[in-house]
């Protein structure tokens, strides 16, 4: 049994492709806290959030279902997937069909902190290329000029 895209992209995230009821007890013995799906259920493909939400908690996994487009996402997403990533238990599981819209995800919510170059950087060193998203990362009103360039604010 294996799990698709493995895109650690911190201490805080790692970001996969579909999974189902039987990856759950790999994820809670490699030390997951908490899980977000990120694929709308009626794609094609896709295995039940609900089956997996129950699944889920009934092994002390978290469960947050938000499932998003990767050609629509937008600050509102982001935004949903910061407050998700800040509350939940750590480390956090999130998917989606390949891992590229949690990994889009993560760097909308992260670039205003990180850097557009740092995201993209980090996502593309885990194998996933989500470059293409650059200037919708740097169009965000919360990215400030000078991160657009990957330099992290002084301390």
């Amino acid at each position: 049994m294996s799990i698709l895209n493995f895109t650690p992209l911190g201490d805080e995230l790692t970001c996969f492709g579909q999974i189902d009821a039987d990856h759950l007890p790999l994820l809670v013995q490699a030390g997951y806290r908490s899980i977000i799906c990120n694929r709308p259920d009626d794609e094609e493909g896709a295995v039940s959030s609900a089956k997996l939400a129950a699944a889920a908690q009934a092994l002390g996994l978290a469960f947050v279902h938000q499932p998003v487009g990767f050609g629509t996402l937008g600050a509102s997403d982001a935004q949903t997937f910061a407050e998700a990533l800040k509350a939940l238990p750590k480390p956090v599981f999130a998917y989606c069909r390949t891992g590229r819209r949690s990994a889009a995800l993560w760097a909308y919510a992260r670039a205003s902190t990180l850097g557009v170059d740092a995201v993209l950087a980090a996502s593309r060193a885990q194998g996933c290329d989500i470059d293409e998203l650059r200037p919708r990362l740097v169009a965000q009103p919360w990215v400030e000029p000078t991160l657009t360039q990957g330099h992290a604010p002084k301390a």
